[in-house]
C-alpha cells in the first residue's frame, strides 16, 4: 500500500540481438521505456568506462535514432480488413510471441494470406455493397401505393426529383418555411427519428435548392437504374434480389468461414506476432542506435532487478546497468508506481481522478479508500440498500468498468455496516434490533444534534490526518518553509487546534486552557506564517531575510492575504463536514416522505408501490448526490491540504 520504488536500466546490446531482446522484455511487462536520447544528452547514459567496453562507447559517437516502420501499421491494417471481411476474430495469445521471427517473413505470409482469400474477400464486399444499397431503398414501402413510374419522374425534362430523409428537427424548421421553398415538397413516411420526403423542384431552381438541402442535411437515397418502376414493382425485385445476395453472402461467409477453421492457429500465431511487432516498433523509435550497437532506457521496478537479470542472461554480449531514480537527471521525470492490496486497488481510479502523486509523496490511496467508505457509509446507511449496491457491484463487474464495481461493493459495505448502527433496513427503522436486541442503536432522526457533532469531530480528525501526510510529504523533499511553517504543516495544525480550542471555550465553556493563552498561541501562529520564508532562510542559510532567488516583492503582503486565508479556510474544512450528518438525516426523511405517499394512498398496492419507487430513487439518486459529496469532501477539504497529484503514472510496455 505505498508508492514503489523504480530504477532506471541502461542496456547495450548488439543491433541484431535487439529485437529478441526488446521481445522478451514486452512479454515481461514491467519495462517503461522512456527516449534513449533523453539519457544521452544529458550524459546519464551509463554503461561502465573499461577496455572491456571501449568499442561501445566509442561506437556512441555516430548513435542515431531508429525510425519508424510505416510497413508495419498498413499490413496491420490490411490483414486486420481481409479478416474483418471474413468475419474471423483473431486471437491474441503471448505464447505464439517467443522465439525469433522476423517483419519480412511476417509480410510475406501476410501477402499470401490475403491473395488466397482475395476472391472470397472481393466477393463479401460487393454482395455486402449491394445489400447495403437495397436496405436503403426499404422506405420505398411507403409509397408502395401510389402508381407513378420512377423511371418517368427521374427522367422529367423541366423538374428534377429528389427521394430522401431528414432527422426531425430539420424536418420541422422545412415545415415552417414551406412558403419560402419553390419546390413540391411531399412527406411520404415516418421511421424513428427520420422523416422521409419526395422532392420536385424547377431545373432551373437546382442549384438554389441544393443550398437548402444541403444546409438541412438532407440525405437523398439513390435508386438505381436498374430498379426505377413503379413502386410496388421495385419493392418486389428489391424484396427478391436482397433475399438472393443474403443467400449468396451466406454461402461465401461459410466457405471463408471452413477454410478458416483449418487455418485458425496459423492465423492466430501470423496476428499475434505482427501485434507484437507493432509494439516493439513503438519502443524501437525510443532506443539509439548505431551500426553496430543499440542503447536502450527504461524504468524497472527496483526490487524486480532479479527477475530481469535472468532474462538478461539469455543474450550475450550485453551490457546493463542500474540506476536509483535520485540518480537520474531531474530534466527526466520519474513516474509513479502505485501497488495497493485488492481492497484499496479501485480507489486508484478515484486518486487518479485529482492527479497522479509524485514519486516521492505518500501514496493517500489507503487513506482514501478507509475514510471514503467511512464517510459513505455515515452519509448513505442503510444495511437493505447497502446490500443492493454490493450485489450490482458484484453483478455488474464484467458489463461495466470493473474499477468502478470494486467501489460499488465497498461502499456498499459501509452502507451496511453504518446501516446496523442506524438499525435501517431499506428505510424502516427498528428492524434490526429486533433481531439483534443487545446492540448500541444511533438512530440519527432520534439524536440530530449528536449526528451533526459526531459528523464535525470526524471531520476534525481526518483533517489532523491531512495535515500529517502534508508535513511527512514536505519534510521529504527537504521543504521545511512549508512543512513547519507553513498552514498545512506543524504551525498550520498548531493554529487550528487553538482555533478549535477557543470555539469550545467560547460555545460550549469547555475550557482546555485559558482563553488570553489561546489568544497569544494564535497570534504567534499567525506572525510565523507572515514570516515563514525568511525563518526558514535563518534555519538553513544561518541568516533571516531574502535570498536573491526569492520573491520579496510583495511579499509580506501576499502573506497577511494568507493568513486572513488560512482562518477562513480552517474553519470553513471543519464545520464543512457538517454534510455528513445532514446526508445521514435526509436520508431518512427522505424515506419518511416516501412513507408518508403510502399512508395517503391508503391501501396494500400503494405501499408496495411506494416501497420499490422510493428504495429506487433513493439508492439511485441519493446515492449518486451522497458519492459526489464524499468526492468533494476529499477533492477540496482534504487533499487541498497536503496532495499536489502532479505525479506521471508508471506505465509499462506491456501486451
Amino acid at each position: 500500500m505505498a508508492i514503489k520504488k523504480l530504477s532506471m536500466v541502461n542496456i547495450v546490446c548488439r543491433r541484431n540481438g535487439l529485437d529478441e531482446l526488446i521481445r522478451d522484455l514486452i512479454l515481461i511487462g514491467k519495462c517503461e521505456f522512456i527516449d534513449t536520447f533523453l539519457e544521452i544528452n544529458e550524459g546519464e547514459f551509463n554503461i561502465g568506462i573499461s577496455k572491456e567496453h571501449a568499442d561501445e562507447i566509442l561506437d556512441m559517437e555516430d548513435i542515431v535514432p531508429i525510425k519508424e516502420n510505416k510497413e508495419i501499421k498498413q499490413y496491420t491494417q490490411k490483414l486486420e480488413q481481409t479478416l474483418k471481411d471474413m468475419k474471423y476474430e483473431p486471437k491474441i495469445k503471448t505464447k505464439y510471441m517467443h522465439g525469433e521471427h522476423h517483419f519480412e517473413n511476417i509480410k510475406k505470409e501476410i501477402d499470401q494470406l490475403c491473395d488466397d482469400y482475395a476472391s472470397q474477400t472481393e466477393d463479401i464486399r460487393r454482395l455486402t455493397e449491394n445489400i447495403q444499397t437495397l436496405e436503403e431503398l426499404k422506405p420505398l414501402d411507403y409509397m408502395k401505393n401510389i402508381d407513378v413510374d420512377f423511371s418517368k419522374l427521374i427522367n422529367l425534362h423541366h423538374f428534377t426529383m429528389k427521394f430522401g430523409y431528414l432527422t426531425r428537427e430539420k424536418a420541422r424548421k422545412i415545415a415552417q418555411n414551406y412558403e419560402n421553398i419553390k419546390a413540391i415538397v411531399l412527406h411520404v413516411g415516418s421511421s424513428e427519428e427520420k422523416e422521409f420526403y419526395m422532392i420536385l423542384t424547377p431545373k432551373s431552381l437546382d442549384v438554389e435548392m441544393g443550398r437548402i438541402l444541403r444546409s438541412t442535411n438532407f440525405m437523398e437515397i439513390a435508386i438505381p437504374e436498374s430498379y426505377l418502376d413503379v413502386p410496388s414493382r421495385m419493392l418486389e425485385q428489391i424484396h427478391e434480389d436482397l433475399h438472393a445476395y443474403k443467400h449468396q453472402l451466406k454461402e461465401v461467409l461459410d466457405n471463408a468461414k471452413h477454410k478458416l477453421n483449418a487455418q485458425s492457429e496459423a492465423i492466430d500465431i501470423l496476428y499475434s506476432k505482427l501485434i507484437m511487432e507493432a509494439k516493439m516498433d513503438t519502443i524501437r523509435v525510443k532506443v539509439g542506435a548505431t551500426a553496430n550497437f543499440a542503447y536502450l532506457s527504461a524504468w524497472v521496478p527496483s526490487e524486480k532487478q532479479d527477475h530481469f537479470e535472468d532474462a538478461f542472461a539469455k543474450h550475450p554480449d550485453i551490457l546493463v546497468s542500474y540506476k536509483t531514480s535520485e540518480e537520474v537527471s531531474p530534466l527526466i521525470p520519474v513516474p509513479t508506481r502505485m501497488e495497493n492490496n485488492f481492497f484499496f486497488q479501485p480507489f486508484e481510479t478515484l486518486v487518479n481522478m485529482y492527479g497522479t502523486p509524485s514519486h516521492n509523496e505518500i501514496d493517500p490511496t489507503s487513506f482514501m479508500g478507509i475514510a471514503y467508505v467511512f464517510l459513505f457509509g455515515a452519509m448513505f446507511g442503510d444495511l437493505g440498500q447497502g446490500l443492493i449496491l454490493v450485489l450490482a457491484g458484484l453483478l455488474l463487474k464484467k458489463k461495466v468498468a470493473p474499477e468502478f464495481c470494486g467501489i460499488l461493493t465497498r461502499i456498499g459495505v459501509g452502507s451496511m455496516l453504518f446501516g446496523v448502527l442506524y438499525d435501517s433496513f431499506f428505510g424502516y427503522e427498528k428492524v434490526i434490533s429486533k433481531f439483534l436486541p443487545g446492540l448500541y442503536y444511533l438512530r440519527p432522526i432520534d439524536n440530530i444534534n449528536l449526528v451533526l457533532e459526531l459528523a464535525i469531530g470526524i471531520g476534525i480528525f481526518l483533517l489532523y490526518v491531512s495535515f500529517v501526510y502534508s508535513i511527512i510529504n514536505k519534510l521529504r523533499i527537504g521543504d521545511i518553509e512549508e512543512g513547519v511553517f507553513g498552514r498545512n504543516g506543524f504551525n498550520g495544525a498548531f493554529l487550528m487546534t487553538c482555533l478549535i480550542l477557543v470555539v469550545l471555550n467560547l460555545g460550549f465553556k469547555i475550557v482546555i486552557l485559558p482563553s488570553f493563552i489561546l489568544y497569544i498561541a494564535i497570534v504567534i501562529s499567525m506572525a510565523l506564517l507572515v514570516i515563514k520564508l525568511p525563518l526558514t532562510n535563518l534555519i538553513l542559510h544561518g541568516r533571516f531575510g531574502f535570498r536573491l532567488e526569492d520573491e520579496s516583492d510583495g511579499y509580506y503582503i501576499e502573506s497577511g492575504f494568507d493568513v486572513l486565508e488560512t482562518l477562513l479556510s480552517t474553519l470553513s474544512n471543519s464545520t464543512s463536514f457538517i454534510r455528513v450528518g445532514a446526508f445521514a438525516l435526509n436520508h431518512v426523511g427522505l424515506f419518511i416522505a416516501f412513507q408518508t405517499l403510502a399512508d395517503m394512498i391508503g391501501n396494500t398496492g400503494g405501499n408496495i408501490l411506494m416501497f420499490f419507487l422510493g428504495n429506487a430513487i433513493i439508492i439511485g439518486l441519493e446515492g449518486l448526490i451522497v458519492f459526489i459529496q464524499g468526492l468533494r469532501l476529499f477533492y477540496y477539504e482534504i487533499f487541498s491540504k497536503y496532495y499536489s497529484g502532479d505525479g506521471v503514472p508508471y506505465m509499462p510496455d506491456k501486451l
